[in-house]
């Protein structure tokens, strides 16, 4: 159900507004909002194309918010066209597809070959849990549209640090659980992007809620 309240506020965090913050404030505005090119688009906008998984921009902006955060390994799940992006942005860090038993496309399947991206098919929730409990830490973590999302979340929740950036696809399908999301005490910095949610956890800073226009 639209409430105005809610379109009030996607209108002034989306342009900065009511936003005291510095880094937040670039985070926005420079990083989601970014309209300048970069070296990698139009190989994504083929990929994007190719897999039909999600649209060109919201490949462009998976691919500036990796560049932004720098994170130091990445998992995807139930998205190649995500894990694609993601590999386009930090090639030299160890990244990981899991599908449960999904078919890649070819195109994406070479491009996370050629970057390093291992991929992994069976029980996603399984392979997440063995995967953390190796690293001892989550990094960068991509969740795509998958019927498990909630136990997928609160797996990796226990494995976040302030460095931890989880990225959740079609929050809105389960507006509440979304909601449990961001107010649970352990997600400090939420970004509610209609479309996707994004998580921060850095405990040093006043737990915040934003959301963003469409």
């Amino acid at each position: 159900m639209f409430k105005f309240g809610d379109w009030i506020n996607r209108q002034r965090h989306n342009r900065g507004f009511g936003i005291q913050s510095p880094s937040t404030f670039f985070f926005i505005t420079q990083v989601l909002r970014e309209k300048m090119p970069y070296y990698a688009y139009d190989e994504l906008d083929d990929i994007a194309e190719c897999c039909r998984e999600m649209s060109r921009r919201r490949c462009r902006m998976l691919f500036r918010i990796v560049n932004h955060f720098a994170p130091k390994s990445s998992i995807t799940i139930a998205s190649a066209t995500a894990a694609c992006s993601i590999a386009s942005a930090r090639r030299s860090i160890p990244k990981l597809l899991l599908t449960q038993g999904t078919a890649i496309p070819a195109e994406a399947a070479k491009h996370l070959a050629d970057n390093g991206c291992i991929h992994r098919s069976g029980n996603t929730l399984q392979l997440l849990k063995e995967r953390l409990e190796e690293d001892g830490r989550c990094g960068l973590l991509y969740i795509g549209e998958c019927d498990n999302q909630p136990r997928l979340l609160e797996t990796a929740l226990a494995y976040t640090n302030k460095e931890s950036i989880i990225i959740v696809e079609g929050v809105h399908r389960n507006s509440a659980w979304w909601k449990q999301v961001t107010d649970d005490p352990r997600t400090i910095i939420t970004f509610d992007m209609h479309s996707a949610g994004i998580l921060l956890f850095d405990d040093g800073r006043h737990k915040q809620n934003y959301t963003l226009k469409r």
